[in-house]
C-alpha cells in the first residue's frame, strides 16, 4: 500500500514557525505587548497556534513531567573563576543584584535557577559552554539535588522529540492510518456496508495530537533554538522566550527542560522557584584545558 498522509511539508512548516516566531518576537519589541502579557500574547499568531496544539488539545501532556522523574539525572552549574577565586556554594545561586542581562527565559534581576542536566561528563560539558569558557580559564563546578518536596512540580520538556527522527514520526502516523484502512476495506468486504463508525476518534485524536507535538516542538528545536550572535541584543531575541516562560506559568509549570545551542549534548532546565534544587557536594575549582 503506497502512503496516503503526504508529509512533503515539512520545510513549509519550518518556514511557518519561523516567520510566526519572528513577527512575535517584533511585536514584543515594539511594544505591542509585554512578555508577561499572556492574554495579549495569545492573540499573536505563533502563541495562538501553540496554544490550540498545546493546551486546548492536551498536547502539552506529551511533554510534561514532574520534578521527580529526573531523579536518575544529574544536575549541575558552572561559573568561570578568578585565578585566586575559592567558591562556596553562593557563587552558584542566583542573586537579584548580579542578574543585570536577559536570560533566555528571565529578564534582568530574576532569579530563576538555570542548571545543566544530564550525566556527569555531559553537564560538565554543558556548564562549561554555556558559561563560554575559555581553555586557560579557572572553573568552578558545582553539584545540585532537587528538594523533594517539589517532587511533583509539572515541568515542560522540550526535548522529548530529539531521539526521533521526522521520518520515525512520519512512519509510525503512516501505519496508524494504513491499519485504520485496512480494517474498513475488511468490513466493507464482509458486509457490503461501510461500518458506521470509522475509526476511534478519541484514539485517532490522541495518535494524531502526539504526532503534532513532537513534530512541533522538534522544529521549534531546530528552527527557534540557536546560539545567540555577539551581535544579538538579548533582551530583544530572549523575549519571545520569556513570553513563552510566563505562558507555562499560568498553566501551572514550575520549569522547562530545553536543549542548550552551544553544547551539542546538553540539555538545561530552568527552575522558576530557586529553591526547587540545592548545592551538594565538594565544589569542584580547576583549569579549562
Amino acid at each position: 500500500m503506497g502512503s496516503i498522509i503526504d508529509f512533503s511539508g515539512i520545510e513549509n512548516c519550518e518556514q511557518a514557525i519561523r516567520k510566526t516566531w519572528d513577527e512575535f518576537r517584533e511585536c514584543l519589541a515594539a511594544g505591542v505587548f509585554s512578555y508577561d502579557e499572556i492574554e495579549k500574547a495569545k492573540k499573536q499568531k505563533f502563541l495562538m497556534v501553540y496554544d490550540d496544539l498545546f493546551y486546548k488539545h492536551s498536547g502539552i501532556d506529551q511533554s510534561t513531567i514532574v520534578f521527580k522523574d529526573l531523579k536518575d539525572k544529574l544536575m549541575g552549574r558552572g561559573a568561570i573563576l578568578k585565578n585566586d577565586e575559592i567558591p562556596n556554594y553562593d557563587r552558584f545561586l542566583p542573586k537579584e543584584e548580579y542578574i543585570k542581562e536577559d536570560n533566555r527565559f528571565s529578564p534582568p534581576h530574576v532569579e530563576w535557577l538555570y542548571l545543566a542536566v544530564g550525566n556527569d561528563n555531559d553537564i560538565h560539558e554543558c556548564a562549561q559552554a554555556e558559561c563560554r569558557a575559555k581553555r586557560g580559564n579557572m572553573f568552578g563546578f558545582c553539584h545540585f539535588q532537587r528538594d523533594t518536596k517539589y517532587d511533583m512540580c509539572k515541568l515542560v520538556d522540550l526535548t522529548i522529540a530529539d531521539d526521533i527522527s521526522y521520518v520515525e514520526l512520519n512512519v509510525t502516523l503512516e501505519k496508524y492510518v494504513q491499519t485504520q484502512t485496512k480494517k474498513r476495506k475488511k468490513i466493507i468486504k464482509a458486509t457490503g456496508f461501510p461500518p458506521k463508525i470509522n475509526i476511534d476518534q478519541k484514539e485517532l485524536e490522541k495518535v494524531f495530537t502526539q504526532w503534532a507535538v513532537y513534530t512541533y516542538v522538534k522544529l521549534l528545536s531546530t528552527q527557534i533554538f540557536k546560539p545567540l550572535d555577539s551581535c544579538d541584543n538579548k533582551a530583544i531575541t530572549y523575549a519571545p522566550f520569556q513570553t513563552i516562560a510566563q505562558y507555562y506559568i499560568s498553566l501551572g509549570y514550575s520549569g522547562i527542560i530545553y536543549d542548550s545551542t552551544v553544547c551539542l549534548k546538553g540539555k538545561n532546565i530552568v527552575l522558576f522557584d530557586k529553591h526547587m534544587a540545592c548545592p551538594i557536594g565538594t565544589i569542584e575549582n580547576y583549569k579549562i584545558l
